[in-house]
């Protein structure tokens, strides 16, 4: 064999072996490099922590300030009702002129008829109130007395009214932190895939670059660029997809906390998997405590019966203390003003029925909440146990992925030494690498889903 050629054989395997070397130092570094790694953009955002989130949410979600605005209107309706209690007082003014003229006509003697007088009036005497301007006042002061019950029925029924507006705001607060919760994390795991996918092309382009250099001096195979311009434009995909969820999750988490799309923030790393000790029976037992469902479904249940309550009252007359005015002007003969003081008496002996008809339906309503209630519990203790047994299974899944994770990464470190050593090919060194890239990510995901089922949990159990 010529020397020449010797010589050339023997450059091109230390060709080789230099480039395999880097690529194999390029990619280790890619996969065992700290995921907290990030942008220099970023880094100037400012950090939103998990609690301050929750605290803006808290304080600006609309949804929120919508419920809270509700209470604030029940709170109203419950003084309206209180109101009834004290005294009415009504004025009406019929102001106007008179179509036609207003007459009296009193006969002869219609005011007696008196020796050495005579009949007064002695003939029959017509009073005419012309077609004039003339006004009738009339003005009413009722303190209602029979009607008390009834006001008493109606405040106590307004006033459980309030309550269940109150625990839906409860409601509204719980599912928006739970929400919270979950942008939170998916923003989390984002964030991870798009610092994963930057390094992941960074790593492919100087791989790309140092291979094309030594194919240009015949050190690797051509099929062996293709492959790692092939992997780079996957990559440079994955980048462009990862930013767009991280924009998404990133707008989502925004409107949660009521603020302004395009702000720009940070967010902390996902925490470790924590073990807190719940089963079952104590999930459920805090969620038939804390639960605004059951507590409203059991302030229904007592509506119910007071809307049955205030019905049966419809049978009991409105009696009324009363003081009455009547005030007339321009009005011949008519007193200037009458008043009068006594009870004032309003009752429908006759209803055909609507008051026996008002009160079977309002029982049916009571029977009606009475099942509800019952399955609200069923729908809690369901509702918690599924959560449980989800975040159960989410904590199961963390512990699998970190499993994978921890195999991809030794199996990688493995076949780079082997590589080093010329006792494996390029091909399966990426594929490993690949794996690892993608262990990782499920690892991240995991957790991320954990987080979010111990979000539902703890929404579960009446949490906020």
């Amino acid at each position: 064999m010529p020397r020449d050629m010797t010589n050339t054989r023997m450059t091109v395997r230390r060709v080789a072996g230099r480039t395999a070397t880097l690529t194999c130092l390029v990619l280790l570094g890619a996969c065992l490099m700290p995921s907290a790694a990030e942008q220099p953009g970023e880094e100037e955002a400012p950090l939103l922590t998990l609690d301050e989130a929750i605290s803006q949410a808290i304080a600006n979600n609309q949804s929120v300030k919508i419920s809270s605005l509700e209470a604030e209107k029940s709170d109203h309706l419950v003084s309206i009702a209180r109101s009834q209690r004290l005294p009415l007082f009504h004025v009406d003014v019929l102001a106007g002129s008179l179509v036609h003229p207003f007459d009296f006509t009193f006969p002869a003697g219609s005011f007696g008829n008196y020796p050495g007088v005579g009949p007064i009036p002695s003939t029959d005497s017509a009073i005419t109130t012309p077609a004039q301007f003339t006004s009738v006042i009339t003005a009413a002061v009722d303190q209602p007395l029979t009607q008390q019950h009834r006001i008493h029925l109606n405040m106590a029924a307004t006033d459980l009214g309030r309550e269940i507006v109150r625990e839906d705001v409860r409601a509204t607060r719980q599912r928006v932190v739970a929400e919270v919760r979950s942008a939170y994390y998916a923003l989390v795991a984002a964030q991870t895939a798009l610092q994963a996918a930057r390094e992941t092309v960074k790593t492919l382009e100087e791989v790309q670059r140092v291979t094309t250099e030594h194919e240009a001096q015949q050190a690797v195979l051509h099929a062996d660029a293709l492959e790692v311009g092939a992997r780079l434009a996957k990559s440079r995909y994955d980048l462009s997809a990862a930013e767009d969820r991280l924009a998404t999750q990133g707008e989502i988490l925004n409107d949660l906390l009521g603020r302004d799309l395009t702000t720009r923030f940070r967010v902390e790393p996902i925490p470790e998997q924590e073990g807190d000790g719940l089963t079952l029976e104590t999930v459920r037992q805090r969620a038939m405590e804390s639960r605004p469902e059951l507590r409203q479904a059991e302030l229904k249940e007592k509506q119910a019966e007071y809307d049955r309550r205030l019905a049966r009252a419809e049978y009991i007359p409105d009696l009324s203390l009363s003081v009455r005015y009547v005030g007339y002007e321009n009005f011949e003969v008519l007193p200037q003003s009458v008043t009068t003081a006594g009870v004032y008496l309003s009752w429908e002996p006759f209803d055909w029925g609507r008051r026996r008809n008002r009160v079977a339906e309002k029982s049916l309503a009571v029977e009606q909440a009475h099942n509800g209630a019952r399955q609200t519990r069923s729908q809690v203790a369901i509702d918690a146990g599924t959560k449980f047994r989800a975040s159960t299974e989410a904590a199961l899944l963390v512990r699998a992925a970190l499993a994978g994770r921890e195999a991809a990464r030794e199996q990688l470190r493995v076949t780079t030494d082997q590589y080093q050593q010329q006792a494996t090919l390029l091909k399966d060194l990426l594929q490993v690498q690949t794996r690892s890239v993608e262990t990782e990510f499920q690892y991240q995901q995991a957790l991320s889903s954990y987080w979010s089922a111990m979000a539902d949990l703890r929404r579960a159990m009446g949490e906020e």
